[in-house]
């Protein structure tokens, strides 16, 4: 698999599609209940995401799969875009990452509780307001 260079217009393209893929394309998200999401450009020329609370990696993994299989979804992942290249629940020596049009992006959450807890702990919060 040869890796998008970092810098690139499409480098960039990919994280602009891979936030729309996030936070835009139902309701409620996947990282819904999720606290203080973080991006960053690695030195391996791919991005980092983080974020607390919240999905597991490999749920956020499954979910980018799953929106990239529908189009009736959203049409900024088509079929074949995204690709699991490593699951850090199966080996926690390395994050979980994905590769979105060649461009790798590791998920590296912190403190996680699993998509179903973070909803009910989001909603339950609307609740109390």
């Amino acid at each position: 698999m040869n890796l998008e260079p970092r810098g690139t217009v499409h480098h960039y393209e990919v994280l602009g599609r891979l936030v729309t893929a996030l936070f835009n394309t139902g309701a409620p998200g996947i990282l819904e209940g999720a606290e203080h999401s973080r991006f960053w450009e690695t030195m391996q020329g791919g991005f980092a995401l983080t974020w607390d609370r919240g999905a597991h990696a490999i749920e956020v993994a499954n979910e980018l799969l799953a929106i990239a299989a529908d189009d009736d979804r959203t049409h900024v992942l088509p079929p074949g875009d995204v690709v699991l290249a490593h699951n850090g629940a199966a080996d926690p020596n390395h994050p979980t990452t994905v590769v979105i049009q060649n461009v790798r992006i590791q998920l590296r959450p912190d403190d996680t509780i699993g998509q179903e807890a973070a909803l009910a702990e989001a909603f339950a919060k609307l609740g109390a307001r």
